[in-house]
C-alpha cells in the first residue's frame, strides 16, 4: 500500500473522532439551531441518508474488521459493557427510524407519515424490528466466513476506505442532531450560575456523550478499546464540548 493508504489504515480510529467531531461542529454553520433542522423540509431525508449511510457501512466493514481481528487475536477479547453500547445503539436507531419514516414512504410513493400516523403500532413496531436489525448488523459476531480467505489485501482495505467514509458521513449528521443541537443545546440553553450547576453539567454530559456516541463508534471501539491514547482523544474532544457549554450556559 502507498505511504497514505498506510497512514489511514493506522490512524483510521483517530480520523473517524476528529472527522466525525469537526463535521458536526461544520454543520452547525448551516443550522444553527435544532429547530431549524428540524422543520427543514428536508429533516427526515438527513435522517434517512444518515440511516442508509450507516446500515452500508456497517456491512461493509463487517469483512475486513472481522478478517483482522481474527488475524491479530482480538476478535476474543470483546468489549466487557457491549450490552450497554448495545442498548443505547437500538434506542438511537429507534429514533432514527421514526424520523425516517416520512422521508421513505414519500420515496417509496405511500401517503407521508406524520405525527398522527407514527403513534400507529404498525409503524411502531417495523421501527422496532429495523432498528434491532441495525444493531444486530453492528454487534453480531465478527468471525469471516471461508471464502473471505481470497479476498485480496488491496481489496479489504478498499472496502474498509468505503465503509470507513460511509460511517463518518452517517454518525456526524447522528451526532450533530443528537449531540451537538440536541444536549448540549438544550443544556446551554438554561444559564448556570452556581457550583452545583455546572457539575450536574458535567456528570449530564459525561453520561450522554458514552451514551450517544460510544454505540455509534462500536465498529472502532472493537480495536482500539485497549489503548489509552483512544481514551485520552475522546477526554480531549469531550473536554472541548464540555469547556464549549459552560462558556454558553454562563453567557460568556
Amino acid at each position: 500500500m502507498s505511504s497514505l493508504a498506510n497512514y489511514i489504515h493506522d490512524n483510521k480510529t483517530a480520523l473517524f473522532d476528529w472527522l466525525v467531531f469537526s463535521i458536526s461542529l461544520s454543520l452547525g454553520f448551516i443550522f444553527p439551531t435544532l429547530r431549524d433542522f428540524a422543520v427543514s423540509p428536508g429533516f427526515s431525508y438527513w435522517m434517512l441518508s444518515a440511516l442508509l449511510l450507516y446500515i452500508a457501512g456497517a456491512w461493509l466493514k463487517h469483512l475486513p474488521l472481522s478478517c483482522r481481528l481474527n488475524k491479530s487475536g482480538n476478535v476474543r477479547k470483546g468489549i466487557p459493557y457491549a450490552i450497554f453500547l448495545m442498548i443505547g445503539h437500538w434506542c438511537i436507531f429507534l429514533v432514527v427510524v421514526l424520523f425516517s419514516i416520512a422521508a421513505a414512504g414519500k420515496i417509496a410513493g405511500m401517503l407521508l407519515v406524520n405525527e398522527a400516523t407514527t403513534t400507529n403500532m404498525g409503524v411502531v413496531f417495523s421501527s422496532i424490528l429495523i432498528s434491532a436489525f441495525v444493531t444486530w448488523l453492528v454487534f453480531r459476531d465478527k468471525s469471516p466466513a471461508k471464502t473471505s480467505a481470497r479476498f485480496s489485501a488491496q481489496y479489504l482495505f478498499r472496502r474498509e476506505l468505503f465503509a470507513d467514509i460511509f460511517l463518518i458521513t452517517g454518525v456526524s449528521i447522528l451526532s450533530f442532531v443528537f449531540w451537538e443541537k440536541g444536549i448540549i443545546a438544550m443544556l446551554s440553553s438554561r444559564p448556570a450560575a452556581t457550583i452545583s450547576e455546572i457539575w450536574f453539567l458535567f456528570v449530564f454530559l459525561a453520561v450522554t456523550y458514552m451514551f450517544c456516541y460510544l454505540p455509534l463508534r462500536y465498529l472502532f471501539l472493537l480495536e482500539d478499546h485497549f489503548r489509552s491514547r483512544t481514551w485520552k482523544r475522546m477526554l480531549f474532544i469531550f473536554a472541548m464540548l464540555l469547556i464549549r457549554s459552560i462558556l454558553e450556559m454562563i453567557n460568556i
